[in-house]
């Protein structure tokens, strides 16, 4: 049996499943895509690695400025540590720190694109999107939401990608025994991915 044919049956046992997978397929293809395009426009059309500013600096201040003025509550400090390195670290790092955000976003694009390393790229995803929202970007909630909703369903989001032909390869189940719904042929049983 090929992996096509696999992931057919795979898809044929659930109509719910099947429903899941190509949404979050072609979700993770527009989702790659975005993230990989926010870093190529940052390094081509603003200029990020070539300017000779420090671009990701003002993000970080705003950051900064926002954590410093919460006033919940942090009894691990977090935030005071956060802020620590943000101030003694990435502020100094300059265009390493532009470099390493270009880097990333264009990796996490690739990564998710292909569904590869998927749950290590959306953890690194998380990572960067709490960084921008911290520093006042209001268009990152929808990706974390997003982000936390695939980490609970990693092989579905990755079937029809190259952890899924990873997996087809050894020989492991493709989406494991767990079911979002019942169908034909499904008792509905759960059990850990």
């Amino acid at each position: 049996m090929s992996y096509i044919e696999a992931v057919t049956a795979e898809l044929k046992k659930s109509w719910w499943n099947a429903i899941v997978v190509v949404v979050f397929t072609i979700c993770r293809l527009v989702f790659g895509w975005d993230w990989f395009k926010a870093g190529w426009d940052k390094m081509v059309k603003e200029g990020w690695l070539t300017d000779g500013k420090f671009n990701s600096g003002g993000l970080i201040k705003g950051m900064v400025n926002s954590i410093q003025h919460s006033h919940g509550p942090d009894p691990l400090h977090l935030n005071n540590l956060l802020v620590w390195f943000a101030n003694h670290i990435f502020l100094n790092l300059g265009g390493f720190v532009d470099f390493m955000v270009v880097f990333f976003e264009m990796a996490i694009g690739v990564l998710i694109f292909f569904g590869f390393g998927v749950v290590w790229a959306l953890v690194a995803a998380i990572f960067l999107n709490l960084q921008y929202a911290a520093a006042g970007a209001a268009n990152n909630f929808g990706y974390l939401v997003t982000d936390i909703v695939w980490l609970q369903f990693p092989r579905y989001v990755s079937l029809i990608g190259f952890d899924g032909y990873l997996r087809y390869t050894k020989g492991k189940e493709l989406l494991g025994r767990t079911t979002l719904g019942s169908g034909n042929g499904n008792s509905g049983k759960t059990s850990a991915m």
